[in-house]
């Protein structure tokens, strides 16, 4: 443990919680966890968000200790790391002092010319839990009275790089501004996982737990270890309070830690006409070769579907990948694991009006195994989100015609069919890999899904027993998307401009 428990060390203090191989649960400090890597499962924090912070952060760790990965590795893919490779870290202890006196992790304070800022609650640095004015919903939290432990303090300060929006005049986004959607390959053990995104760079740069003051680049590429750690927001915590209470966020009892200076850093936009600055971002899905277009994650909440379509959105993000290098389907050093299969973990972070938040989200992704199935399988995902679509249309049009009447808008169907997707998308999201495996058959037997429930549409959209009635009922019970391959000329899309899912 720590000598000095005021200063409290993220290298020894028990603070990430991690899943071991053997099904144990426990809580570590940054040293254990990249020591004991092979031996880890997964880290176990139970918000997705903090999980991708944490895993992020320990692969900064792993670059600035030991820069880019050898050119010839003996290790497996699942072993952990030579405790040698981390002796930068016990140099430079002081840099991860969460509290105390001189140097703190990932916080700037005051300046002495400055007028200090004024202290807010520490609850900022925790998205689900409510401050200021934001509303009471399922979590219920009073600024100043309620707090965090430490840990989760370290948490949330992890959580600011990837998804802190913008919050107003002089406190900018993350460096990706709105949050993306953040893909990352995930292996059989903590260890594996990181090696899995332990590639190549050509400028490393300096981690802002060396120079948490640093601003971003207005022009030029953004190094690696800046990119992975730019800070958005100053932050500077209080010290620990008596008596002992629960954390609001994870509920342990400790001394906690109620207010903190969460100010802004001033603007970060770059000239206008100019060449801009380059961030490439490892664990992103670019829609653009030139870089800077993002997936994001939908508004599930604010779209009549539930933002249904969004898995095979994302699948098909990650097959067309428009980076230079290796798409994620393929995140695998060849030197480490030549024929591995990678699957994918997706957490992305929907927001409104950038402060609002929403909800996290996140997918399991299987990989496709060869380059011929990435194509047939992109075709599929794509037919099958068009079709998906294009539900409600194909509804109203068999309806028409079967009762004989002119176009008119349908007002009623497009709710049905919103009300089904969700269900239906999230049953054949569960079995992916088969689909990416089974070809056109298997995404015939998913397009089979929304039977049983087109049946039950039909028959609220056409009740009675008129020969009208029931010959409309079979027109939409039989109305589901067309995954057969096609011979001939295909549907054109209706697609409008700037449509979501």
């Amino acid at each position: 443990m720590n000598e000095n428990p005021r200063n409290y060390n993220l290298l020894q203090e028990q603070w990430i919680p991690v899943l071991w191989v053997d099904g144990e649960v426990s809580r570590v400090g940054i040293r254990e966890a990249l020591a004991q890597a092979g031996r880890i499962r997964q880290i176990a924090a139970s918000n997705p968000m903090d999980r991708v912070a944490i895993l992020r952060f320990l692969l900064a760790i792993l670059y600035w200790c030991k820069g880019n990965p050898a050119d010839r590795e003996d290790a497996k893919l699942a072993d952990s790391f030579p405790p040698d490779w981390f002796a930068k870290l016990d140099a430079n202890a002081h840099r991860f002092n969460l509290l105390g006196q001189g140097k703190r992790f990932y916080q700037r304070p005051t300046s002495g010319s400055a007028k200090p800022p004024k202290k807010l609650s520490a609850n900022y640095l925790i998205h689900e839990i409510p401050t200021g004015i934001n509303l009471w919903h399922f979590r219920h939290s009073t600024d100043e009275v309620h707090g965090l432990c430490p840990a989760c303090c370290a948490m949330g300060l992890l959580r600011l790089p990837l998804f802190a929006t913008s919050g107003g005049r002089g406190k900018p986004p993350g460096v990706n501004a709105k949050p993306p959607v953040y893909v990352m390959p995930i292996g059989v053990s903590l260890a594996a996982s990181l090696r899995l995104s332990w590639r190549e760079v050509s400028d490393l740069g300096t981690p802002a737990w060396e120079k948490p003051d640093v601003p971003l680049p207005k022009t030029g590429e953004v190094p690696l270890l800046m990119g992975l750690t730019w800070l958005p927001r100053r932050v500077w915590l209080d010290n620990p309070e008596e008596p002992k209470a629960n954390c609001v966020s994870c509920g342990r009892k400790e001394r906690l830690i109620r207010l903190c200076v969460f100010a802004g850093i001033g603007s970060t936009k770059t000239d206008v006409g100019g060449q801009g600055r380059i961030w490439r971002d490892p664990h992103v899905i670019e829609q653009s070769s030139k870089g800077g277009l993002f997936l994001r994650a939908r508004d599930a909440l604010g779209a009549s579907d539930a933002a249904a379509g969004q898995w095979a959105e994302i699948m098909a993000g990650m097959l067309s990948d428009q980076r230079a290098h290796k798409p994620l389907w393929q995140a695998i050093d060849s030197n480490v694991a030549e024929h591995a299969k990678v699957d994918a973990w997706v957490v992305g972070f929907s927001t409104v009006q950038n402060d609002k938040y929403l909800e996290a989200m996140e997918y399991w992704m299987p990989s496709p195994s060869s380059p011929h199935q990435v194509q047939e399988s992109l075709g599929n995902i794509v037919r099958w989100h068009e079709e998906g679509r294009q539900l409600g249309r194909e509804v109203r049009l068999r309806s028409e015609k079967s009762q004989k009447e002119g176009r008119r808008k349908h007002v009623e169907i497009p709710p049905a069919i919103n009300a089904i997707r969700p269900h239906v998308e999230a049953r054949v999201s569960a079995r992916a890999d088969h689909l990416l495996a089974g070809g056109h058959d298997a995404w015939g037997q998913a397009a089979r899904e929304y039977s049983p429930l087109m049946a039950a549409i039909a028959k609220s959209l056409s009740p009675g027993f008129t020969t009208a009635a029931t010959q409309r009922r079979q027109q939409i019970a039989e109305v589901v998307p067309d995954m057969r391959a096609k011979t001939g000329p295909a549907r054109k899309s209706t697609r409008k401009k700037g449509g979501g899912t």
